[in-house]
């Protein structure tokens, strides 16, 4: 498959459980990383199949409702449906900061024998994060929207974490960030990032373009290539929906 094959590829938005087939269609071939923010969203989602989406397990820090209802037993056993574990992490301004922290330990600690990707949520929390990630040696990490310094960044590199960066991000903080760890997120409905839909990339492959001096399309398959290499270092291409395995297996 030639770069110019490939789909968009969108590693963090937010799209309601009751999507419907058209809303769905309307995406056409793009991928999309489906974040939930609570058990309750999760199960509502866990036994669809939709070509386009991958839907995460989540429990998002600063939701205070999905918090009060964290169930590690029902966790465990949703988890088993999901080759994604998304939104989770922590929030600086969430609220109840110790529940946060530890719900996130124990969420990356559930998950650390697992073959699944995990999308982080890191807001005020960098380095914070990035040492539960030390700690508790969890792979497959993807840090959403991450904005730490350069000392975060090479620790979490450490960590074996890759990034999903935004266009509401800075060109200091996306030129941080090494190629070969980098994916491409909406964060859709995130009004900063601007993005029209889920898998409206074409601005962050255009800074990205600009920053790393090639092309988008070259952007593209970089970025599908990183994810290739996750999926496999993470065993997560074993969960992966058919079709987006064998994208990444025929790259």
């Amino acid at each position: 498959m030639t770069s110019a094959d490939l789909p968009a590829l969108d590693a963090h938005a937010h799209i309601a459980p009751d999507v419907t087939r058209d809303q769905i269609t309307a995406l056409g071939d793009a991928v999309v990383f489906a974040m939930t923010r609570s058990l309750h969203e999760a199960s509502q989602v866990k036994n669809r199949r939709d070509h386009s989406l991958i839907w995460g397990l989540g429990i998002h820090p600063a939701v205070a409702t999905a918090r009060a209802a964290w169930d590690p037993e029902r966790f465990k056993d949703l988890l088993r449906s999901f080759a994604l574990v998304g939104e989770i992490g922590l929030d600086r301004r969430g609220g109840d900061w110790a529940r946060q922290c530890s719900i996130f330990q124990e969420i990356l600690t559930i998950v650390r024998s697992e073959p699944v990707l995990v999308s982080i949520h890191s807001s005020g929390a960098t380095t914070e994060v990035v040492q539960y990630l030390h700690d508790a040696k969890t792979g497959g990490a993807i840090l959403h929207w991450f904005n730490g310094d350069d000392t975060d960044v090479k620790r979490a590199i450490d960590a074996d974490a890759y990034f999903s960066v935004n266009a509401a991000m800075s060109e200091d903080q996306i030129r941080r960030l090494p190629r070969d760890r980098v994916l491409c997120e909406t964060d859709f409905p995130a009004r900063k990032v601007r993005s029209r839909r889920p898998a409206d990339t074409g601005r962050i492959e255009l800074l990205l373009s600009q920053a790393w001096g090639t092309s988008p399309q070259e952007v593209r398959a970089a970025t599908w290539w990183n994810l290739r290499t996750l999926s496999e270092r993470s065993g997560a291409i074993e969960r992966l929906p058919e079709p987006v395995a064998d994208t990444l297996l025929y790259l």
